[in-house]
């Protein structure tokens, strides 16, 4: 079931879950999504997945606009078993409007499921972005995490953040990436990303998000972002109306 999105997240919500797997796609917003595994921000032009029986909390802030849809169980066996940002393949957004917009009279009517055989097909074929936050289990390297995830502009080395959660930097070098799939300064980078996408949203300049969020300098932050996104940070949230009148005046 497809339907088109549009609301007002708060900075607070409650764990749930759904029989079902969810996808959400924005146009327009920030979401993020908290799990007990991982945490990502879901900016426009991603695909956030969230597995069936998968326990959750979206929060804002502010308004989203998009669509969502609901993948039942036996259909999500494809798709990875935890929460992920797929990217999106040219034709899964207007297979996916285009399924919102069928009243619920259409619904497992030949069309419909032949529709939604296609938008299957091209969801199977989603690759997984690489950014998402695993929480280790350990509790001092959660710590860790957590602390990378609440400042990412904390600057302490590798063994000075072991050592200050009681862990030897050894056994953080050791332990880290097989905790996370990832490597420290990894991990910390794509921290820093996510924590951009928030205050971005929040309409705060590139020049302060970049050196809030412990870039070195604006340029290695916007550099970062477009490998990441594909887009600079700048145009990164603007309307097509944004977009056309920038366009008017160069």
């Amino acid at each position: 079931m497809a339907v088109s999105l549009s609301k007002e997240l708060d900075r607070e919500s409650h764990t749930h879950q759904h029989a079902a797997g969810q996808l959400y796609c924005l146009k327009q917003g920030l979401m993020t999504v908290n799990t007990p595994s991982g945490i990502f921000a879901n900016p426009p032009r991603l695909v956030g997945w969230i597995p069936p029986h998968f326990e959750h909390a979206i929060v804002g802030p502010g308004r989203v606009t998009g669509w969502t849809v609901l993948i039942d169980e036996a259909l999500a066996t494809p798709l990875p078993d935890r929460p992920v940002l797929l990217a999106c393949p040219a034709l899964l957004e207007p297979l996916a409007e285009r399924l919102a917009t069928l009243s619920p009279d259409f619904w497992g009517s030949d069309r419909y499921n032949r529709l939604s055989e296609v938008f299957l097909d091209e969801l199977y074929q989603a690759s997984v972005q690489p950014l998402t936050l695993p929480l280790p289990e350990d509790p001092r390297l959660l710590q860790i995490a957590r602390q990378l995830m609440d400042d990412p502009s904390d600057a302490r080395t590798g063994p000075e953040l072991a050592r200050w959660a009681g862990l030897s930097p050894r056994s953080l070098s050791r332990h880290w990436a097989s905790a996370t799939g990832m490597s420290l300064a990894k991990y910390r980078q794509v921290a820093r990303l996510l924590k951009s996408l928030q205050e971005l949203a929040d309409g705060k300049s590139v020049q302060q998000v970049a050196w809030q969020v412990g870039f070195e300098n604006v340029s290695s932050y916007i550099s970062a972002f477009r490998n990441a996104f594909g887009s600079t940070p700048g145009k990164y949230f603007a309307t097509p109306a944004d977009r056309a009148n920038a366009a008017s005046t160069d």
